[in-house]
C-alpha cells in the first residue's frame, strides 16, 4: 500500500512531462516528422502482408527503401497496434512517446525500490524522468527509439532485481529493437551491473547472468542478424553521415545536463568518500567515463576505437549518465534520515525541475493532416545512407509507370500491386527487357510462368528481367532471404522456449 502511494505521487509529478503532448499538431523536431512518415509507410508494408517488416515500398519516390530492415523497429510494431485502434498516424507517435515517458518513471521507481527506501526511490525516478537530455530527445529530437529505449533500460534493471528468467530475457530483447545505438551502450552495463548485483561474483554467477542474455539475442535476431548482415548491400560504410565533433557537450549546450548534473556529482563524490560500495561505484565511474566521452577532449578516442564511433554522436552517452545519476540519487538520500533526508530530497527535486523547465514545453507546432505523412515519399535518412550499393542514381521523382519496356515490344496487361508483390501478364513481339520501378534489395524474387527468374539489378540498381518473345504471367516479390528465414527461425525458437519456461514455471535464474 506504501509503495502503491508513492507510485501515484509519482504519476502526479509526471504530468508536466506529457502535458505538451495533447496539445493538437506534433511539435517541431530534429527527427519527429522522419519518424510519422516512416511508421505510416511500416504500417503500409504491414497492412499488405510484409512481415517481418524490412522494404518499405512506398519510400525513396515510391521505388522503395529497406531502412526497416536497419533502424529500430520496435516503435513501428507498437505502432501498428495503436494505429489500428484507430489513432491518426501523429497520434500513435506521441501515444509512444507519452507512454514511454511515463513508464521509464514507473519502472525506474520499481528499481529503485528494491534497494532503496520509498522517498529516494521517488526521487531518483523523478531525476531519471526529467533529466534534461531525457526531454530533450523527446521535444527537440523526436526520437522515439531513444526514449523508448530509455523506458525499457530500467525495466530490464528491475526484472533483474526479481531475479526473474523470463522478463530479463524479454527485456534484452525489447532493448535491442528498441534502438540499436543505445543497445550497444545500455547492453554492456546492464550485464555488469547483473554480475556485479550478486552477493558472490564467480564462474556460476556469470554464466547466470550471460544465459537471459543469449535469450535476449535469440528473441530479437531476426531485427539484429540480419541488420548486421545486409549492411554490405549498402552504402552505409561509405558515406559519412555526420561529424561526431559538432556533438560534443561544451558550455554552449551545457544545459543537457543541467545542474541537476553538478549538484549529483558533487554529492555522490562526497558519499563515495565516506561509504563505498561497488555498485555505487560502478555507476560514478559510468557517470565520469560517460562525461569524458561527450568532451572534446576524447577526440582521439573516437577517431581511433570502431565501437565509439558506432554511436555517432557523443550526446548519446548522456543516457548512460541520466540512468547512473539516477540511482547515485536513491543511494545517497537512502542512508540519509530525518529532516536531512527531506532537505535534500527536496534540494535534488527543485534543481531537477529547474534544470528540466526548458525543455518541457516545444516551441512549435506543426498541423500538418494524416495525408501529409502517409504520402511522403521520403527516405527518412538523413544522407540515404541505407540505399543498395548498385543505385546508381538516387530517384529524384515517382516514376511514371510502374512497370517499362527497356527494350522490345509488347503489352502490359492485368497488373495488380501492393507494393510487395506484382503480378502483371506480358504478351512480347519480340524478345524484351522488362523494368519493374522498384530498387532492388536482396529478397525480391521474380517468376515467370511460374518459374524462377534471373533479375538484372546491376544496370541501374532497379528491377529488370529478359523475356522471349510469347505470352507471359510475371510474379515479382518480396520475401525473406535465406540469412533472414535463419534469424526468423531464432527467433521464434527462442520465443517458444520463453513459452517453455513460462508453463514449466521457471522464471528465477538468481
Amino acid at each position: 500500500m506504501k509503495k502503491l502511494k508513492f507510485l501515484l505521487i509519482l504519476l502526479i509529478f509526471l504530468v508536466p512531462s506529457v502535458i505538451s503532448l495533447f496539445k493538437s499538431g506534433f511539435f517541431l523536431t530534429d527527427d519527429g516528422n522522419w519518424m510519422v512518415i516512416r511508421f505510416s509507410a511500416f504500417y503500409e508494408a504491414f497492412k499488405n502482408g510484409q512481415f517481418p517488416v524490412r522494404f518499405l515500398f512506398r519510400l525513396n519516390n515510391g521505388y522503395g527503401y529497406p531502412v526497416a530492415d536497419f533502424l529500430y523497429p520496435l516503435f513501428m510494431y507498437i505502432g501498428v497496434l495503436i494505429h489500428v485502434l484507430g489513432f491518426s498516424f501523429v497520434n500513435t507517435i506521441k501515444i509512444i512517446l507519452g507512454s514511454s515517458l511515463i513508464f521509464s518513471s514507473v519502472f525506474c521507481f520499481l528499481w529503485l525500490k528494491k534497494r532503496f527506501d520509498d522517498f529516494s526511490s521517488l526521487v531518483g525516478s523523478i531525476l531519471y524522468l526529467y533529466f534534461p537530455y531525457h526531454l530533450w530527445d523527446v521535444y527537440k529530437r523526436g526520437s522515439v527509439g531513444e526514449v523508448l529505449a530509455l523506458a525499457i533500460a530500467p525495466f530490464v534493471l528491475w526484472s533483474i532485481e526479481k531475479g526473474n528468467l523470463i522478463l530479463v530475457s524479454i527485456g534484452y530483447g525489447l532493448l535491442i529493437i528498441a534502438h540499436n545505438t543505445l543497445a550497444l551502450l545500455f547492453l554492456p552495463i546492464i550485464f555488469l551491473y547483473q554480475i556485479l548485483s550478486a552477493t558472490v561474483i564467480n564462474k556460476k554467477i556469470f554464466l547466470r547472468s550471460l544465459f537471459p542474455l543469449i535469450l535476449g539475442l535469440g528473441l530479437s535476431a531476426f531485427f539484429w542478424i540480419p541488420a548486421v548482415y545486409d549492411k554490405q548491400f549498402t552504402i552505409f560504410d561509405t558515406v559519412n553521415v555526420s561529424n561526431y565533433s559538432d556533438y560534443f557537450i561544451s558550455l554552449n549546450n551545457f544545459n543537457l545536463l543541467g545542474f541537476i548534473f553538478i549538484l549529483g556529482i558533487i554529492i555522490s563524490l562526497i558519499f563515495l568518500y565516506k561509504k563505498r560500495n561497488k555498485i555505487n561505484i560502478f555507476f560514478l565511474s559510468i557517470t565520469i567515463i560517460s562525461l569524458f566521452l561527450l568532451s572534446p577532449f576524447s577526440d582521439f578516442i573516437w577517431k581511433n576505437i570502431p565501437f565509439v564511433s558506432l554511436v555517432q554522436f557523443p550526446f548519446r552517452f548522456l543516457s548512460l549518465i541520466t540512468l547512473s545519476l539516477a540511482y547515485l540519487a536513491a543511494s545517497q538520500l537512502t542512508v540519509l534520515n530525518g529532516k536531512l533526508k527531506i532537505i535534500i530530497g527536496v534540494l535534488y527535486l527543485f534543481v531537477i525541475f529547474f534544470s528540466a523547465k526548458d525543455f518541457l514545453k516545444p516551441q512549435n507546432y506543426e498541423n500538418y493532416p494524416d495525408s501529409f505523412y502517409s504520402t511522403n515519399q521520403d527516405t527518412t535518412t538523413v544522407k540515404n545512407e541505407y540505399m543498395p550499393r548498385w543505385v546508381k542514381e538516387v530517384p529524384v521523382q515517382m516514376p511514371k509507370e510502374k512497370i517499362e519496356i527497356i527494350l522490345g515490344e509488347g503489352q502490359i496487361s492485368n497488373l495488380s500491386t501492393n507494393g510487395n508483390r506484382y503480378n502483371f501478364d506480358f504478351i512480347a513481339k519480340q524478345d524484351s527487357l522488362i523494368q519493374i520501378n522498384t530498387v532492388y534489395f536482396p529478397g525480391w524474387v521474380l517468376k515467370i510462368d511460374r518459374k524462377d527468374t534471373l533479375i538484372v539489378y546491376d544496370e541501374n540498381g532497379l528491377i529488370r528481367f529478359r523475356i522471349l518473345k510469347g505470352s507471359h504471367k510475371i510474379e515479382a516479390k518480396f520475401t525473406e532471404t535465406r540469412i533472414r528465414l535463419l534469424s526468423d527461425a531464432i527467433s521464434i525458437g527462442s520465443l517458444i522456449f520463453i513459452l517453455f519456461l513460462i508453463l514449466n514455471k521457471k522464471k528465477k535464474f538468481l
